[in-house]
């Protein structure tokens, strides 16, 4: 049985914002099928991290690869889907034309029975016809992660998706991360989630900008970092 190879790969990744360190060396792999939890306290640089990753900021340092281009890049980019922390949907189109587009501008024609599964997943079918002016935060951050799961894509990104979410809304996600996961997906997901580490394969936990622990999920490392 071949290994499975690593798609997301960061190098020794370093940034700094006027002089602060906010990234240090960071290095760590993500490989095909794997979960991956990027876990720390507030300040500890898992945003910067994860947006340097996904190539909206850049770093000073290091390198980022996915699938071997670099990140940022229309080939990184094209295989790469992300859900951040507080996303941004548009108030003037409803949640079902927001899967359409992201499905749509990511080359997937066929996309109406994968929408209908998601909306079903996320309870959001009585709501697809709703514009995301009137959702809390919980159904607008099911919007996102539908768009994210909709479109093509071998690295999954997930910044804080537990957040706002009902238990309800989190056992969908899990299973649907286990599902991308199964089919070959790499997943990382950025969380202070206790409950995550069951399902991830291995853990990262960033500490002052610095990757101080990368080894198999442990609840007494996830809570000497994040308390």
């Amino acid at each position: 049985m071949m290994a499975s190879r690593a798609v997301l790969e960061v190098k020794k990744v370093s940034k700094a914002y006027e002089k602060n360190d906010v990234l240090k060396e960071v290095t760590f792999a993500v490989k095909e099928g794997e979960i991956t939890a990027l876990v720390g306290p507030n300040g500890s640089g898992k945003t910067t991290l994860v947006r340097a990753v996904t190539g909206l900021v850049g770093f000073d340092g290091g390198e980022v690869t996915i699938m071997g281009a670099k990140a940022g890049s229309d080939n990184a980019r094209s295989v790469t889907s992300v859900s951040l922390d507080n996303p941004v949907l548009y108030d003037d189109i409803s949640a079902l034309e927001h899967l359409e587009f992201s499905a749509r501008i990511n080359g997937l024609e066929n996309w109406q029975a994968r929408a209908k599964e998601l909306l079903g997943v996320f309870g959001l079918l009585e709501r697809q016809d709703d514009l995301p002016s009137s959702f809390s935060r919980g159904l607008r951050q099911k919007v996102a992660m539908s768009m994210a799961l909709i479109r093509p894509h071998r690295l999954l990104i997930l910044d804080e998706p537990f957040v706002g979410l009902d238990q309800k809304g989190k056992t969908s996600l899990i299973l649907q991360i286990k599902e991308e996961a199964k089919s070959g997906v790499a997943v990382l997901v950025a969380t202070h989630s206790e409950e995550f580490l069951s399902v991830a394969n291995s853990m990262i936990g960033m500490l002052e900008g610095e990757a101080v622990y990368r080894g198999t999920p442990s609840k007494d490392q996830f809570n000497r970092l994040v308390g």
